[in-house]
């Protein structure tokens, strides 16, 4: 009997411990969210809302208890939605890697973008784990990093227009074509101002390009001697007479006017004011007939620098001698390239294929600390720069060849007057004058980019923390089990009331203890990896042990590992380095999933990863991960530094892991490399230097 109710008891216990293991399941999945500034969710396996962390409300935008229910693809723009919905089936049949894709939100009045990260949930039999992560800031900062690429390709192709001698005849054909592409214009076109016999300023349309498929206008009666005052309001005649661009919907323009553009098909146009002479000369305008969207503030100021360029073109036709002075100075000294890029809002110099400086603009000027740029025509473009990087800033400038596309922007320290050492983006041109090769470099602050930078950095710290949640997630729900069983056989063996105990039971009880504390333990340890992996106090360094670093990725991402290989650990004696623990976890982390992806699940016993520490000859530590996967093509082994370079499948990776691990690298006064044949693997080798004061570990 006594038999029968220690029995019934235990299965009692059993069935508390369930429920409170599912207790404590969805509050430390709400714990591990509240750390992340992505949102975790889980999914039925109707693809309905069953679970959610705080971040989920930030980036949505909406509570949760308000989607709980809902299906998840009703988030995203309805365009997008037969993708989420094709991702979130095949994350169903894999609980192994996670599936990744790339979404716009529904109902932002801006696009917002998201990574939609999903796998099957191994706990619950149909489910669905997933993360959220914002990545619009990435996607702004490649689309205005674009932009301004094509921007200075088309005025590089004006201003060779305008500086050749047939320019003098059509001069606005040759240049309305390149900048309507560029603008991504419907249609671009040039009115000219003049009078009608009573004084009236009337407006006529001089030349026009037109993208396929949109109507030509310039035989248009409606665009040939048009007032003026009855085209534009009063406020944006004052624009246009202030040297101003005016923007706008047909609606927002003159109101006997707008029928006319209506007409026409347009949905917004932006005017930019042709000024020669000091006087208002007319106008270069761009329609947009597909939507009514705006013209960025960037787009406007280098359209305008272009508008700019124009006007000065036309000052120097408006007598056949000054034409003729204007061309053979042209020929001579490229000051019409000068005048292109005086209004350029970005830092500008023209120099020779061996670097002395022939134009330089007002805003390199102020951007290194001159008063005038004349203090700056002939100097050595590489006197601008710090000794010790004039190497990198000669290779990069050897990149851009005669006509060839811009060599791959590069950070470059530049020296201002005052010394002052100010961090530059140089992206440089090959362009001829008058056929002989020259260069022109434009530098961009890199104040802004580096703050993206870091930006993207957590971003990636973050995605590989989703990437990565169901396996902490698994290996902290092991010890909380066994430290909850354990605890709960003390409490049921002790009993409510105080009684002595014998020595079997205390020795009993002792292991017990030390069981529980060696769970405890080992979440604490996981807990500790997750904290530093996700600090952003990306500033600060110190003497890091590279082992504890190492052992700590292998823990991390040993959910990742254990189906593909092994993990042998190869550790010579090695002094600790001056970094920021955090940082080398998330590059070394990187480098081992990539290990861990590069190899096919299911033959565990023939591959490996071999983590390797020594000393070089240098005495600098080097650290090498290996592994027995795929390999890396030659072709493709150049490029994988590139950001946002990627041999994976679309939606499977951003390319921004090796970009981030070689900046971070770098930070530090390392170097990392990488080797590899197809089908025997790749080594990754990591160089760093070592502390002020090495102790050694073994």
């Amino acid at each position: 009997m006594a038999q029968e109710q220690r029995e019934t008891g235990s299965a009692a216990a059993l069935g508390q411990s369930s429920v409170a293991s599912d207790l404590v399941d969805t509050r430390r999945f709400q714990r591990a969210g509240s750390l992340l500034r992505e949102a975790l969710f889980e999914l039925d396996a109707a693809g309905r809302l069953v679970l959610a962390t705080p971040a989920w409300e930030r980036l949505v935008g909406a509570p949760v208890h308000a989607w709980l229910g809902r299906s998840l693809v009703e988030l995203f723009h309805p365009e997008d939605r037969d993708q989420a919905r094709v991702l979130l089936r095949t994350a169903l049949a894999r609980t192994d890697v996670p599936s990744r894709l790339e979404l716009r939100l529904s109902g932002t009045p801006q696009p917002r973008w998201v990574e939609l990260s999903a796998t099957g949930d191994p706990e619950h039999l149909g489910g669905v784990l997933g993360t959220l992560v914002d990545v619009t800031p990435r996607r702004l900062a490649e689309e205005a990093a674009a932009t301004r690429e094509r921007y200075l390709g088309a005025m590089v192709e004006v201003q060779r227009q305008l500086l050749a001698p047939e320019a003098s005849g059509d001069v606005y054909n040759s240049i309305l074509e390149p900048l309507g592409r560029v603008a991504g214009a419907s249609r671009a076109y040039v009115f000219e101002f003049h009078r009608d016999a009573s004084g009236r300023m009337l407006q006529s349309q001089r030349a026009e390009w037109c993208a396929p498929g949109i109507s030509r206008e310039l035989d248009n009666p409606d665009t040939q001697a048009w007032p003026i005052d009855q085209a534009f309001t009063l406020s944006q005649l004052e624009q246009l007479h202030r040297g101003e661009a005016v923007q706008g919907s047909p609606e927002d323009f003159g109101a006997d006017n707008a029928p006319v553009l209506l007409a026409q098909g347009i949905r917004s146009l932006l005017v930019l004011p042709l000024v020669v002479h000091g006087e208002p000369f007319g106008f270069i305008g761009f329609d947009n007939c597909d939507d009514s969207r705006p013209w960025s503030h960037v787009e406007v100021n280098l359209l305008s620098g272009a508008a700019g360029a124009l006007s000065l073109a036309l000052e120097q036709h408006t007598t056949d001698a000054l034409r003729m002075r204007t061309e053979t100075a042209l020929r001579r000294t490229e000051a019409g390239f000068h005048l292109l890029i005086e209004g350029f809002p970005d830092p500008v110099v023209v120099h020779t294929t061996d670097g002395m400086l022939l134009s330089v603009n007002p805003a390199m000027a102020n951007y290194l600390g001159y008063q005038d740029p004349a203090q700056l025509l002939g100097r050595h473009l590489l006197g601008l720069v710090r000794r010790e990087d004039q190497e990198v800033a000669r290779r990069h400038l050897e990149e851009a060849q005669d006509g060839a596309l811009a060599a791959r922007s590069h950070e470059v320290p530049l020296v201002r007057r005052d010394g002052q050492v100010v961090s530059a983006d140089l992206v440089t041109l090959g362009v001829l004058f008058d056929g002989v090769p020259a260069r022109v470099t434009v530098a961009r602050d890199f104040t802004e980019r580096k703050h993206m930078q870091a930006q993207l950095m957590l971003g990636d710290r973050l995605a590989s923390m989703g990437m990565l949640a169901a396996g902490i997630a698994h290996e902290l729900n092991n010890p909380l089990s066994y430290v909850l069983s354990n605890l709960e056989f003390l409490h049921r063996a002790l009993g409510p009331m105080p009684r002595p105990l014998g020595a079997e039971e205390l020795l009993e009880y002792q292991q017990v203890l030390d069981d529980a504390r060696e769970g405890s333990e080992r979440m604490r340890q996981i807990v500790r990896q997750l904290k530093v992996f996700s600090r952003v106090d990306d500033a600060h360094e110190e003497a890091v042990d590279l082992h504890r670093v190492l052992d700590s990725v292998a823990q991390m991402a040993a959910s990742e590992i254990r189906p593909r290989a092994r993990l042998v650990k190869q550790y010579g004696v090695v002094p600790t380095v001056r970094a920021n623990e955090g940082k080398l976890f998330q590059v070394f982390l990187n480098l081992v999933i990539n290990a861990a992806h590069a190899i096919p699940e299911g033959f565990t016993d023939a591959h490996e990863i071999r983590l390797i520490t020594r000393v070089d000859d240098d005495d600098r530590v080097v650290v090498e991960v290996r592994d027995t996967g795929r390999g890396i093509a030659p072709e493709l082994l150049r490029r994988i530094f590139d950001p946002f370079f990627t041999t994976k499948a679309p939606g499977q990776g951003t390319g921004l892991g090796l970009s981030i691990c070689d900046t971070i690298v770098r930070a530090l006064g390392g170097t990392i490399t990488a080797e590899s044949t197809p089908g025997n693997g790749a080594t990754f080798r990591v160089t760093l230097h070592v502390s002020a004061r090495p102790a050694r570990v073994a």
